[in-house]
């Protein structure tokens, strides 16, 4: 114990902080640091935290250590320059979009991504005058020829939600180069299993909250990319408020310290699942992407490591899947993704929930589709389980 300056009244005691304890030893768990405010020890010193002259924090907003430490981490496991954290993974899109686009600017996206991707774009930015067309990320043929004077960016996702569709990075990043434009990836659903700045991508994405926290237990996302791009949209989100906190920076960390070994399992009980759904004759159809009967098979093969840990399939109709969900007591009805624990969504019940029935059928997105997201139980259990279920549907095939 370091000697105290002691104060003249309890209350002074009370309110001032503790003495920093020295030590000669360090942590081997990186600590949580929740204060909100850093004290610079001079006017000086606040102009040279500022300016980049000296490391260090002020304001939580703008950054503290365990965003630090796990935008590092990011950066490593995305091969960037640099990275930072936000509040959650629309935060994250929010934040590169709007470091991007002005007023009249104009955006390509993939038609297939994310339903609150598309309410942002579509609904939001539009109120701001940008404007947005999209195309097939999986076959962008036409792509070149819509780029036009105010195109800033392309938008894809490397897999897409719920039917897994497999962007064409390598076309994609052909034409955002041509053209001098951003190429912006959600890698979300592909951590490890593809890394989009090796194919093109100026910007790479992350809902946090999924595979890279692991245990439903946290809401954050992540940007990776070069030091430039990543500087702009990090002024972006500390404007905005949309920068992550301590404690879910925290357990990030913690998470990514397994999400090898949770990803390795995942998706080698996702191949062995998907191949017995196919085969199974009340199953209408099975999205996998390392299933050869997968559209974008051949993609899949060019920019993904595996399969990945998510599948969909496709019972027929809504009454037949909630049948399964239901007959399923052990594997939870759960809207998100990337757990320990295998999970259940229905995405025209949810994720998406509201969009037009024409666009939903356009791409295959029926009330029969059920995704699930693998987790690490044993997959003869999970399969013991999902063909129980089975048994009470008839063959549709």
């Amino acid at each position: 114990m370091i000697p105290y300056s002691r104060p003249g009244s309890l209350s002074t005691a009370c309110a001032r902080a503790p003495e920093v304890q020295p030590s000669s030893s360090r942590p081997l768990v990186p600590p949580l640091d929740l204060s909100v405010v850093y004290c610079p020890s001079s006017l000086d010193h606040v102009d040279a935290l500022y300016e980049g002259d000296a490391r260090g924090w002020i304001y939580a907003r703008e950054g503290h250590p365990n965003a630090d430490q796990l935008a590092t981490k990011i950066a490593v496991l995305e091969g960037a320059a640099s990275a930072f954290v936000c509040a959650s993974g629309m935060a994250a899109i929010t934040a590169s979009l709007c470091s991007l686009l002005s007023q009249g600017d104009h955006m390509l996206m993939a038609a297939e991504v994310y339903g609150k991707t598309s309410v942002l774009v579509d609904r939001e930015l539009a109120r701001y005058g940008v404007g947005r067309e999209l195309f097939d990320a999986a076959r962008p043929a036409n792509l070149a020829a819509m780029v036009g004077p105010r195109t800033r960016l392309i938008f894809v996702e490397t897999l897409s939600n719920p039917l897994l569709r497999v962007t064409d990075m390598a076309q994609i990043a052909r034409v955002a180069a041509d053209a001098g434009i951003a190429l912006v990836v959600d890698n979300t659903f592909a951590p490890l299993i593809c890394r989009p700045l090796e194919h093109g991508a100026h910007l790479v994405i992350h809902s946090a909250t999924k595979m890279i926290g692991g245990h439903s237990d946290l809401t954050l996302g992540v940007v990776a990319g070069s030091a430039p791009l990543i500087a702009r949209a990090r002024a972006v989100a500390a404007a905005m408020g949309l920068t992550g906190n301590p404690f879910e920076s925290w357990l990030a960390l913690r998470g990514m310290a397994t999400l090898p070994v949770r990803m390795d399992r995942a998706c080698a009980s996702a191949g062995v699942l998907a191949s017995r759904f196919e085969a199974d004759p009340r199953v209408n159809r099975v999205w996998y992407p390392s299933l050869a009967s997968h559209p974008d098979h051949e993609l899949a093969s060019a920019i993904l490591s595996s399969g990945g840990s998510m599948l969909a399939i496709d019972l027929g109709d809504r009454e037949r899947a909630s049948r399964f969900m239901e007959g399923l007591p052990n594997i939870p009805f759960a809207p998100s993704l990337g757990d320990v624990r295998t999970t259940l969504s229905h995405p025209c019940s949810t994720s998406h929930r509201g969009q037009p029935p024409a666009h939903l059928e356009r791409f295959g997105i029926t009330p029969g589709v059920v995704r699930i997201s693998v987790g690490l139980e044993d997959e003869r259990d999970l399969w013991t389980e999902f063909a129980a279920s089975l048994q009470a549907l008839s063959p549709v095939r």
